[in-house]
């Protein structure tokens, strides 16, 4: 039959049983500790006498002070020495922490003066170069240069009333905006630049712009007088002066359009390039290509003679653009290589 632990005859043997297993198992231990508690309370309460004994004739003054009492006494102590050490030493170390940060802010004021000198003069050194990107923005067809940096440039700033306690913002960061407005614009402009020269890159390619000869010239483009007849011309090329058999180059890549004799001219090339430019070269000794040959910059088509009517050993250079000759001058930049 179980245990029924509701029953009051059960609930006692219970009981007795629980005593009994703790006796067994923690008994002796209840006991020492008991004990030595008991000792220790005991020996806490033993009195102790202080005496008070003056140099001087007088009543010794006696204290009795249990033994607790003078371990609270000197713990208490340690107590406010500890915690005062702990104190001074917070104060310490936060004084070290106030020395160095009053520095630091003492540095950084004098590298905050140092950042707003160098952003106006970074700002001076930018509205110098504005003109220059003014310059080339000026380049690019169809640009209003007038409104170039009116563009792109945040909303001003409402004014501030200063009777209403309001502060205007320092010049170094109206500068700081600024620039960075006016690189964001120069962005801009560099990036139509590149387009536009990357666009005429090839046209610079294709347009004339060698010495076809390796010397002077002697007759230029324009009003003269012929040198056959002593009248009044115009002379639609140049005559550069070399020295027989001297090679002829293409001053532009193009095809050879024509090879003719002329009277006149003499042996004649004729060579098409694009974008309208068409050049000649005339008073050949004799040429080295053919026609609807394609040819390149630079490469030799013929060689300086003083066929036609030519008085001396010459070149008479011409550069057409579309139905009109222009003076070769300005596409003679450089020397052939």
């Amino acid at each position: 039959m179980g245990l029924n632990p509701f029953k009051e005859s059960n609930l006692d043997d219970l009981q007795r049983s629980l005593k009994r297993f703790y006796d067994d198992r923690f008994g002796d231990t209840s006991k020492t500790l008991r004990g030595w508690w008991s000792r220790f309370v005991k020996k806490g309460r033993e009195k102790v006498t202080l005496m008070f004994i003056p140099h001087s004739e007088k009543q010794i003054v006696n204290f009795h002070i249990s033994i607790f009492s003078i371990a609270g006494f000197f713990g208490a102590i340690a107590l406010t020495v500890v915690v005062t050490s702990i104190i001074i030493v917070n104060h310490t170390s936060n004084t070290k922490e106030v020395s160095r940060l009053k520095l630091y802010g003492a540095s950084s004021k004098e590298h905050l003066v140092k950042y707003r000198e160098e952003i106006n003069r970074l700002h001076e050194i930018f509205q110098k170069f504005k003109p220059e990107v003014t310059y080339l923005y000026s380049i690019i067809p169809e640009n209003d240069v007038d409104s170039l940096w009116a563009k792109g440039g945040p909303a001003q700033p409402e004014t501030k009333n200063p009777d209403a306690g309001d502060h205007a913002p320092p010049i170094e960061l109206l500068n700081i905006e600024e620039i960075d407005r006016d690189l964001k614009i120069t962005k801009d402009v560099l990036v139509k630049i590149k387009g536009f020269l990357e666009a005429r890159k090839k046209i610079l390619e294709y347009t004339p712009s060698i010495w076809p000869v390796n010397g002077y010239i002697i007759s230029a483009f324009g009003e003269r007088t012929s040198p056959y007849n002593f009248q009044k011309e115009f002379h639609h090329g140049i005559d550069i002066a070399g020295y027989p058999g001297a090679e002829i180059h293409a001053t532009a890549p193009g095809r050879v359009e024509d090879i003719k004799w002329d009277p006149v001219l003499g042996l004649t090339v004729s060579v098409k390039h694009k974008y309208g430019f068409t050049t000649h070269y005339s008073h050949c000794q004799r040429v080295s290509v053919e026609p609807r040959q394609k040819i390149s910059k630079g490469e030799v088509i013929g060689y300086v003679g003083r066929t036609g009517k030519a008085m001396r050993h010459l070149c008479y250079y011409q550069v057409q653009i579309g139905t009109e000759f222009v003076d070769p001058v300005p596409y003679l930049n450089k020397l052939p290589e």
